[in-house]
């Protein structure tokens, strides 16, 4: 289930900060609290990601180095995914009570929220991130194991996505998808790297062509592609192919 959430800025001159994605999950997490202190409190200590959300889309703006994004468009949107129902409308349902959104020294204001129509998604599908994808492993610096992201321009990329998506499905759903393959081939992608609390990570934003498990593509078009889907990672939409993108 996805839902588009608009905001108008709290005032003129909004700036938003680079770096939101930690301000933004504590929020739909308090938003989610409002209604149901069970479910956030599952989504927020759960051992994978059961939920995704966007960038914030700003249509008109202007970067400030040093500041942020000033918001020139009278309003911005937030897109939020998940396969569980019950969470999506827990967000909304807590923004209907407290409709306000605070990142960091930047106020919206709720206009509207909407449950978005589910696209048809096959074996063959063409998608672009409305988040950066994240995939990370392990290497060995030294005689130390050191965190590292990776980009679709290393083949371990895939490998270890591939992984995370298995884990991901059957850890969520309780069950193995039956059809386990997949491929990206990616048309794109440019990296970004994100501040997140104290911690940077490097993701990926990409169009690609995905082709295997239509379970496995419909997962990660509910619950986001690689991850730290919870931070606001992963998130992708479908491509029309006779659009000009």
């Amino acid at each position: 289930m996805r839902v588009e959430i608009k905001f108008r800025p709290g005032e003129e001159g909004t700036v938003l900060p680079f770096n939101y994605n930690y301000d933004v999950y504590n929020q739909l997490l308090e938003k989610m609290s409002i209604v149901s202190p069970e479910l956030a409190k599952e989504a927020e200590t759960s051992h994978v990601d059961l939920f995704t959300f966007s960038r914030i889309m700003v249509r008109k703006r202007e970067l400030i180095p040093d500041r942020g994004i000033k918001v020139l468009s009278d309003d911005v949107s937030l897109y939020v995914s998940s396969s569980s129902a019950d969470l999506i409308k827990a967000i909304v349902e807590g923004f209907i009570d407290d409709p306000i959104l605070h990142v960091g020294g930047a106020v919206f204001i709720v206009e509207n929220a909407k449950v978005l129509r589910e696209p048809k998604i096959g074996r063959e599908v063409l998608f672009s991130t409305l988040s950066p994808v994240m995939v990370r492993t392990v290497k060995l610096s030294g005689d130390r194991m050191k965190i590292w992201d990776l980009y679709p321009s290393e083949d371990a990329f895939f490998d270890k996505l591939r992984k995370v998506m298995l884990m991901r499905y059957s850890a969520i759903l309780g069950e193995m998808p039956e059809d386990r393959d997949f491929s990206l081939d990616v048309i794109k992608f440019k990296p970004v790297r994100i501040l997140v609390r104290d911690t940077y990570y490097r993701g990926s934003l990409m169009i690609f062509r995905y082709k295997g498990s239509r379970e496995l593509a419909q997962f990660g078009y509910d619950n986001g592609f690689g991850e730290k889907t919870r931070y606001g990672f992963g998130m992708v939409k479908v491509i029309d192919e006779d659009s000009k993108w």
